[in-house]
């Protein structure tokens, strides 16, 4: 998956590197599409070691991240009180007040109001959005210039 951690540096990997990972995506898709139309069914992925070490390695690790994030939203006065976090919230943990966003106590770290702020005006871990990149802004469209902003 390419990142969406758009406010730590050290986290950010470069568009072309981000490019690969769904080029890389695809040749999968198509070769597990392929095998399935031959009647051939993948099986990667579904033994009991994969299924544990999904557990333990990233589903409890996720989940313990989440709970020490879910009231650390920080949303910098540069809010222009557009209301799009608070439409695109999947928990409904940001609200508009008097103008500006505010962020409740139920952040999944989803990165979705990072990065698609208008005014970068909110963050999680870091202090400023470097850079919004969702895995959208990398399938090359035909007028597509930038991929990033």
């Amino acid at each position: 998956m390419p990142d969406s951690v758009c406010d730590v540096k050290l986290l950010k990997k470069s568009p072309k590197e981000n490019q690969e990972i769904i080029r890389e995506a695809d040749r999968k898709i198509e070769k597990c599409a392929e095998e399935i139309r031959k009647g051939r069914y993948p099986r990667n992925g579904l033994h009991l070691y994969n299924r544990i070490a999904g557990l333990l390695c990233q589903r409890l690790w996720y989940y313990g991240r989440t709970k020490n994030y879910s009231d650390k939203l920080k949303i910098s006065n540069v809010c222009i009180g557009c209301g799009l976090c608070t439409r695109l919230c999947p928990t409904n943990n940001l609200t508009l007040e008097n103008g500006k966003a505010t962020a409740g106590k139920h952040c999944t770290m989803c990165y979705r109001c990072i990065s698609l702020c208008p005014a970068k005006a909110i963050t999680l871990l870091g202090r400023t959005v470097i850079e919004q990149c969702r895995y959208d802004r990398y399938v090359k469209k035909q007028d597509d210039k930038n991929l990033c902003t």
